[in-house]
């Protein structure tokens, strides 16, 4: 099997990947996703269960003991590697026995590569890694929608967690992935473009405090550590109020072309008589639609879609010539002021909920999957407190997999 059918090969942790018979040098390179480890010198029977063509041969476990080549392993035991790397260096064997003084040295010998995630063999030349199926931390890239916490404030910059995690347990997950968003990089009060002061700086809890949320865009991915610059400059982001965070894996939600969604039609309440019939009734136009924000981190926030007459009433008590910005200040300065109607609240946790389906099944979460969850659950009657049951959620999530 060649090089290129071995890109979707599906290991395990501690999977074998290669093994590279140099004593000197591996006849591979580690990526992200694996790491390397000495072939045990007692039995060097590895070398003759293996052909020299890189072929695929099964899933081996590192870690065992070639004493135990006659117990029951994971696929052939004889063949406990993905791919066997020619390094041209097999004549050498024997040399490490000469001593040249430098006992602290680092070992060498016969190495093999093993796999630290469950995933997909990603190969380019002599360089091996493991792309996991469901990563949990965000790796970004320069455009994407991210939906994050506040977790720190100084330095004329906030820090911004991308887990989505609670400020009680964000400081502790050792695994917390975190942007940083530049004073620069966000609007002030009106729009007012000008250069940011120390004024500015003191004055940064009065635009982003710790614990907010806030929808922002990756300008920059440093090449150093991989830092994320954030910004807020486009009038869509900015701090969220009034609404509900979901947490996904990252990997559930695909990059599109708009993040930006409303979803209409969800306005039918679900009520019961007094013998636990379920019937739908009809709701206003408008009422139910609810905006999804979809973060490319696996944040998804959901809030009510803002009603036209809003911007209609703020327009009429304002100057013609006000800039937008002050405009979609006012907008949002209304929505975090303004109760949301149980209605609402019930078409929003529907939504919620529907996520929470797909998640739970491992599917990709789009647009359209989730309009088919929550239109399914008003199909079918059932009340939101009960779309999170096991055999709702498998039959809700049915025309996801059509």
């Amino acid at each position: 099997m060649g090089p290129d059918l071995l890109r979707h090969h599906f290991v395990l942790p501690g999977q074998v990947l290669a093994t590279s018979h140099s004593e000197t040098e591996g006849g591979f390179l580690r990526g992200h996703g694996t790491y390397i480890e000495l072939v045990p010198d007692e039995n060097d029977d590895d070398e003759h269960d293996f052909d020299d063509d890189g072929n695929i041969h099964g899933g081996g476990m590192a870690g065992r003991s070639k004493r135990d080549k006659g117990s029951s392993g994971w696929g052939n035991d004889n063949a406990n590697v993905v791919m066997q790397m020619d390094d041209g260096n097999k004549d050498n064997k024997g040399d490490d026995n000469e001593n040249d003084g430098h006992e602290n040295d680092i070992p060498k010998g016969p190495q093999r590569l093993i796999a630290s995630v469950a995933g997909t063999v990603e190969r380019v030349n002599k360089l091996i890694s493991v792309i996991p199926l469901s990563p949990s931390i965000y790796s970004g890239q320069v455009g994407d929608l991210v939906v994050g916490r506040i977790v720190g404030v100084g330095g004329s910059r906030w820090k911004v967690s991308l887990t989505c995690s609670s400020p009680a347990s964000s400081g502790s997950n050792g695994s917390m992935k975190e942007g940083q968003l530049p004073l620069s990089g966000v609007n002030l009060p009106g729009g007012v473009q000008r250069i940011r002061t120390s004024e500015d700086v003191l004055a940064m809890r009065s635009l982003f405090k710790e614990g907010d949320l806030l929808t922002c865009e990756v300008q920059q991915v440093q090449a150093r550590d991989g830092t994320l610059i954030l910004h807020t400059r486009s009038l869509r982001y900015g701090k969220l109020d009034n609404g509900v965070l979901v947490t996904v894996p990252p990997s559930l939600v695909g990059r599109r072309k708009n993040h930006f969604v409303t979803l209409k039609g969800l306005n039918r309440k679900i009520v019961t008589d007094g013998n636990d019939a379920s019937m739908d009734v009809d709701g206003e136009e408008g009422e139910g639609d609810v905006d999804v924000y979809l973060g490319l981190n696996g944040g998804i926030w959901i809030q009510r879609t803002v009603p036209p007459e809003w911007e209609s009433s703020i327009s009429a008590d304002q100057d013609e010539r006000a800039p937008l910005a002050e405009t979609l200040q006012k907008l949002r300065h209304r929505h975090s002021t303004t109760r949301v109607s149980r209605s609402m609240r019930e078409s929003i946790a529907r939504v919620r909920n529907s996520i929470e389906c797909l998640r739970l099944v491992h599917c990709e979460i789009t647009p359209d999957s989730i309009e088919i969850v929550a239109k399914a659950s008003l199909d079918e009657g059932v009340r939101v407190a009960h779309m999170l049951l096991p055999e709702w959620v498998v039959k809700l999530t049915e025309g996801t997999r059509q």
